[in-house]
Order: structure tokens, then sequence, then C-alpha cells
């Protein structure tokens, strides 16, 4: 099986590494919640499904989505 990584760079660039464990697809997001102290939370479109966005890749994400 990939690893996390390997994985990322076989997506197309609108999927976004967001932790150590998680990737999404930024064309499915719904809402950033920005935490300060914490992981952000990202939610999606059509789904109760929440990711956490560490402090680490939320610039990254960000600037991805070019808000």
């Amino acid at each position: 099986s990939a690893k996390l990584y390997e994985l990322e760079e076989m997506l197309p660039r609108y999927f976004a590494r967001v932790s150590k464990s998680s990737i999404l697809n930024t064309k499915k997001i719904y809402s950033i919640t920005k935490n300060l102290s914490a992981s952000s939370i990202v939610e999606f479109q059509n789904s109760y499904k929440k990711v956490y966005v560490s402090r680490y890749y939320y610039k990254m994400l960000k600037e991805l989505l070019g808000r």
C-alpha cells in the first residue's frame, strides 16, 4: 500500500495534505473554522464529516484555496 506522501504526489493538485494523517479534496470544502490555539476544522459539502487541519498545514491550504 502507498504511503500518504506517495498518495499525495499521485493525486491531482486540488487534493491537499492537511495533517500527518489526512489529505482532502479542496473542491468539496464547505467551510473552514480557524482555531488559533489548536487545529482548524474543515467541513464538507453534503457531508457530516469533519477533518482537522494542523496549524502547520493551515497556511498552505489557504494559499491553495486562494483566500
